[in-house]
């Protein structure tokens, strides 16, 4: 769980509070805000890295994921766990153990990271700081740094791309301050997708053996 709420920081990242920040970083995250709100929806593929050099620790996996406003659909296929959010409750589906878990949103979300957030972790909590320009596999994109407030978490530095063309986040890399390092790519990504309500329940009709924790 750890893991998973590490890739919810790093991931799935809209009503700024700037202070004393980098005025170019701002201005380009400023969009990155306006466009994202544009949308009604966004469904994203991504890949998932955790790499440490020192020990040799690299693990690659694959996500999906659909939002809509303060709704998600997280899909960690290859780690057997799906995680549906209707914006009141969470259900939190664990393929290998046969289980569901049920939650107020409120509260298992104060244990994590809201997916919902993905393309704007940096919104509250960090300062900023414009890197460079660059294009990178053909795709050009700004290069920002983000520093969180508080020194006591476990990474000291977020670095994004942010895809010049449709002002959205690429790629997020979380710097560990010992030694892990946790990237999330994002492979495709489509905009204004048909989603309903249903899209964003758990469907226990279709795991009629399975046990459920209500824990609300």
């Amino acid at each position: 769980m750890k893991r998973l709420a590490i890739l919810m920081t790093v991931v799935f990242c809209w009503s700024l509070s700037f202070a004393q920040q980098d005025e170019k970083a701002k201005g380009i995250l400023e969009k990155v805000t306006e466009a994202t709100k544009g949308y009604s929806s966004i469904q994203a593929s991504f890949n998932y890295v955790m790499e440490n050099k020192e020990e040799g620790i690299y693990e690659e996996n694959k996500g999906e994921i659909l939002l809509k406003g303060d709704m998600f659909h997280l899909n960690l296929s290859q780690l057997g766990m799906e995680i549906f959010n209707n914006g009141q409750t969470v259900w939190t589906y664990m393929k290998d153990a046969g289980e569901v878990t049920v939650a107020e949103a409120d509260d298992e979300m104060n244990e994590m990271m809201d997916p919902s957030k993905l393309f704007t972790i940096y919104e509250q909590g960090f300062s900023y700081q414009f890197v460079e320009e660059k294009t990178i596999d053909g795709v050009p994109v700004y290069v920002i740094d983000l520093f969180p407030d508080n020194e006591e978490i476990e990474y000291s530095k977020i670095r994004i791309q942010v895809e010049k063309k449709r002002m959205l986040i690429h790629r997020a890399e979380m710097v560990g301050r010992e030694g892990n390092n946790y990237i999330v790519v994002v492979e495709e990504l489509k905009t204004d997708v048909p989603a309903n309500a249903e899209s964003f329940k758990f469907d226990s009709t279709k795991h009629p053996d399975i046990e459920v924790i209500d824990l609300r």
